[in-house]
């Protein structure tokens, strides 16, 4: 079992095939060898123990990158949670202290799935990570450093969508980048409003522009911020989650405190899918409290 953020999450059982010893003979009239059977039933059993303890390497270098030790602000209540669909993937949150008074974070998902996209996920987040630990002020320096990572050590058409910000407490003021990321929800007084993408995703483009938005917080206030595992999750007919039903999900539970809020969504998605969600399920929820101590 693995604890993050509040929320207990199950490590997924795997299953090894047994394969009997002898060599594997194709049958008469099959044409060439398979070369599969060139090897032993046991050398194949090795190599694939040896392949899942590769993927559980992975998986743990993975979760020890989400964030542990989260900065007190005495204005916001904040969690995330990142429930990966396979052994690795690609949706990542991040939470940085950005000084007295200030927090950073982020919500991202490099396409694709497994190693591949775990690998260029964690060198993607340590990017994030270290730049956002400087405490830089200007966002597009570390945003176009990372759209450059990508560009130079991703495959060909692989990127990332990000939302990165950061909270300024003293003055309730939330600035941030959306790089063609699912638009976070902010739920004001009972009224949403959708934080949609301000620049294009990380990863494409060359001549990449970052631009800025910044909203303010209320007392009360609750932000919600999620990967399209969320809201493309599909039920046995296929109908997706969808922002509406996220919505409603987040009107009817803002007495919540926010890591119960997280488990709350996780398991309404997981009853639509009937326990069967297909992609990652990743969701950081922070909430403007009504007073500082």
């Amino acid at each position: 079992m693995q604890a993050i953020q509040g929320i207990t999450l199950q490590k997924p059982d795997w299953v090894v095939f047994e394969v009997p010893e002898g060599r594997w003979e194709p049958e008469m009239g099959e044409g060439p060898q398979d070369p599969a059977a060139q090897f032993t039933g046991a050398q194949l059993l090795s190599a694939g123990q040896q392949a899942i303890q590769d993927l559980e390497d992975v998986r743990q270098v993975s979760a020890r990158l989400f964030p542990r030790d989260l900065p007190r602000l005495a204005s916001l209540a904040y969690a995330g949670v990142c429930i990966e669909a396979r052994q690795a993937g690609g949706d990542f949150y991040d939470f940085f202290d950005r000084g007295p008074h200030r927090l950073g974070f982020a919500v991202g998902d490099v396409s694709g799935k497994g190693v591949a996209s775990a690998l260029l996920r964690a060198a993607l987040q340590a990017s994030l990570r270290t730049l956002g630990w400087m405490g830089v002020d200007d966002f597009k320096r570390p945003l176009t450093l990372a759209n450059r990572l990508l560009l130079e050590r991703a495959p060909e058409a692989m990127y990332a969508s990000l939302f990165f910000a950061e909270y300024d407490e003293r003055r309730r003021r939330l600035r941030y980048v959306n790089c063609g990321h699912p638009a976070p929800l902010l739920l004001h007084d009972e009224r949403a409003v959708w934080l949609h993408p301000t620049t294009a995703v990380l990863g494409l483009f060359q001549d990449w522009q970052c631009s800025i938005a910044e909203v303010h917080f209320q007392p009360g206030d609750t932000l919600l911020l999620y990967t399209d595992g969320i809201t493309e999750a599909p039920d046995a007919v296929g109908e997706e989650f969808g922002q509406e039903r996220l919505l409603a999900l987040l009107k009817a539970n803002t007495h919540m405190p926010v890591s119960m809020l997280l488990q709350e969504c996780v398991g309404d998605v997981r009853r639509f899918t009937q326990g069967n969600p297909c992609d990652d399920l990743t969701l950081v929820a922070l909430r403007c409290l009504a007073e500082e101590s």
